[in-house]
């Protein structure tokens, strides 16, 4: 059995494939409205905390609130309830990183706590081709849950890194994002009109997915991982091609970074 807490836009794309899978599910939502929508969505009904769980057949907890306070209420009332010896705990709350790096104070614990940010979004949950960004105490008793909702997990070192993962991640876009806008810009300028550039983009070496993506309004919460990151580094790279910056010496630099 699988609980998932949190039934936002992610948990609940996470709990229907899950159940598409053939997974037996429980949610669990304060919101009567997200309950309702999970009971249309799969014919199933929904509990509204974590002491109404039957924890006898419980193998995972999936964590999927928005805050970090959050997330930490989640773990500690886990404290209190029968979890079942070794069933594993995954975090997919983006978290601050401060608080991730020091998630090695649930090791003492019976139950087994796994960080594991998502990248896909609510439509690659329900097509079970999210990436998944992994540390903790995660062996082969989770290969079948990462298999139900990744096409691809990524197993990072240390806790923290997932959490720095999906901001680096999430940061990468984000100047996509901006550079997409700043060649619509330029075009517009330019005299030419910037749809028939986005045209040129679909199929072409300047394309992206962001580019594809450029008009969905969700990727105006990129900014807020724009945010954590520089308030966690102090400071962002600046990307200039006016000359001031040695583009091949970036690009060596980078090389250089991954070995090459």
């Amino acid at each position: 059995m699988k609980v998932v807490v949190g039934l936002g836009n992610i948990g609940v794309a996470m709990a229907e494939r899950l159940v598409a899978q053939g997974r037996e599910v429980i949610g669990v939502d304060l919101s009567p409205e997200r309950r309702v929508e999970w009971q249309e969505l799969t014919g199933l009904e929904a509990v509204t905390s974590l002491h109404e769980v039957p924890w006898a057949e419980v193998a995972h907890v999936l964590v999927v609130v928005r805050l970090t306070d959050q997330a930490e209420s989640v773990l500690k009332t886990l404290d209190s309830v029968p979890l079942p010896e070794g069933a594993g705990v995954l975090v997919s709350t983006t978290l601050d990183l401060g608080y991730a790096r020091g998630l090695g104070r649930y090791d003492d614990r019976p139950w087994r706590l796994i960080e594991m940010p998502v990248s896909g979004g609510a439509s690659g949950a329900q097509a079970g081709t999210l990436t998944l960004m992994l540390a903790g105490n995660h062996d082969d008793r989770d290969a079948g849950v990462f298999a139900d909702l990744g096409a691809v997990s990524v197993k990072l070192d240390e806790f923290g890194q997932p959490t720095l993962a999906k901001l680096l991640n999430n940061v990468s876009a984000a100047y996509t994002a901006v550079s997409y806008a700043e060649m619509m810009v330029l075009a517009g300028q330019a005299g030419m009109r910037p749809q028939l550039l986005r045209e040129v983009l679909r199929t072409s070496s300047g394309g992206s997915w962001m580019g594809e993506a450029f008009l969905n309004p969700s990727i105006d919460l990129l900014s807020k991982d724009v945010d954590l990151l520089r308030a966690q580094l102090g400071t962002l790279p600046v990307v200039d091609l006016n000359g001031t910056v040695d583009i091949l010496d970036r690009l060596r630099a980078g090389r250089t970074a991954l070995g090459q």
